[in-house]
């Protein structure tokens, strides 16, 4: 939803003018490359730097068509796994390559639209690689199911089911199990507090992943939970009522209602919450009519602190939780020196010494004539320390 840059400067400008404590922002830019994610990273840029103290984080995946379609052609089943598994650990440690720009995502997001509830051939290769990268890494994994079913919509129940066979495979692949994140929970938010939902989200959180709140201030603009924005929406006239109600949004009344007595009767989830405004329709920007970004500061955390939410509590699940997840990084190793390197006396580079390509004088190295010259204008003279 970022596609337009100045309409969406604007909607950030005010998202950055509502953080009055002086918080910077962070956008967790979910685009895969399927919809244009390496396209638009030059319109990325440009809005970092038009908007100072605004940090997007992108994001890498793997498409389950990729297994089919290129893996399996060139190697067997259980070697894609770990082909799965580089590429993605390459591409979060080292970055992404796009018209000489080098940028690096902080997560890994997968799409996971399926027809079962048992994992396919091809699905288990792709858990072990997620698994693997995930566990070589620790960047958050995030996952977002959508099912393919003779219904409209599917079951509620099969999709639960899903969720479990997933979540447990990854699990037994070694996956760390804080940093799993399954995303538009807000869809078994539906009901009352103690129907078979809040049981489903109470099994999440006992083995241990974390859950995302997602869908705040969507109802207001759109009848549709569109979890999967390469799915076409469903047409209303063929959902039964009850069905019709898992695809709308929960309003917002009851989605605060079920996060503050959530936080009141299980306060030990606490740091296994996160509440985020997902933004992917122009319809949700405030000059279309909706709420923007800032929708969720303006708004929402009124409605949870009027409920009993403390302030410490919606900044842990607003903003600490998730820094928490993002904060992984540890730049890889260099490679060892070989033991022939020399070290240059004056810039302090090691270097391969090719004879004719440095030079040597007095008890001092020089990698090439630009750091002889240099000394030369010292007269020599003895380098400072190098601490």
């Amino acid at each position: 939803m970022l596609q337009k840059e100045d309409e969406a400067f604007r909607e950030l400008e005010k998202l950055q003018q509502v953080q009055r404590d002086g918080a910077q922002v962070l956008i967790l830019d979910v685009t895969l490359p399927i919809e244009g994610r390496d396209v638009l990273m030059k319109e990325r840029l440009r809005l970092v730097e038009r908007l100072k103290g605004v940090h997007f984080v992108i994001v890498t995946t793997w498409e389950i068509e990729r297994i089919r379609d290129e893996l399996c052609i060139t190697q067997p089943l259980n070697e894609a796994s770990d082909c799965i598994s580089k590429t993605l650990e390459a591409e979060l440690m080292f970055g992404i390559e796009k018209d000489g720009v080098v940028v690096f995502p902080g997560a890994i997001y997968q799409q996971i639209h399926v027809q079962r509830e048992v994992l396919s051939a091809h699905e288990q290769v792709l858990v072990q690689g997620l698994a693997s990268a995930q566990a070589r890494t620790h960047a958050p994994l995030y996952l977002s199911f959508s099912l393919v079913s003779e219904e409209p919509l599917g079951d509620m129940l099969k999709l639960q089911q899903v969720v479990r066979a997933w979540i447990r495979a990854l699990l037994e692949a070694g996956a760390e199990k804080k940093k799993l994140v399954v995303c538009h929970v807000d869809r078994w938010c539906h009901g009352r507090f103690e129907d078979a939902g809040y049981a489903f989200l109470l099994e999440l959180f006992d083995l241990g992943v974390s859950v995302l709140f997602n869908m705040i201030g969507l109802r207001s603009v759109s009848e549709v939970a569109l979890v999967n924005p390469c799915l076409t929406s469903v047409s209303d006239s063929l959902l039964p009522p009850s069905e019709k109600e898992w695809q709308e949004p929960a309003p917002d009344s009851r989605l605060a209602e079920w996060l503050a007595r959530l936080l009141k009767n299980a306060p030990q989830y606490l740091y296994q919450v996160l509440l985020s405004t997902n933004v992917y329709q122009r319809t949700q920007y405030r000059r279309y009519g909706g709420g923007g970004y800032a929708y969720l500061f303006e708004h929402f955390k009124h409605r949870m602190l009027h409920k009993g939410v403390t302030a410490v509590q919606w900044h842990q699940i607003v903003r600490t939780n998730t820094v928490d997840l993002l904060a992984w990084y540890v730049p890889p190793e260099a490679p060892p020196l070989p033991k022939n390197y020399l070290q240059c006396s004056i810039c302090g580079n090691f270097f391969e010494p090719v004879e004719g390509e440095y030079f040597t004088k007095f008890a001092f190295t020089y990698c090439g004539t630009k750091c002889l010259r240099r000394h030369s204008r010292q007269k020599f003279a003895s380098p400072p320390t190098k601490t």
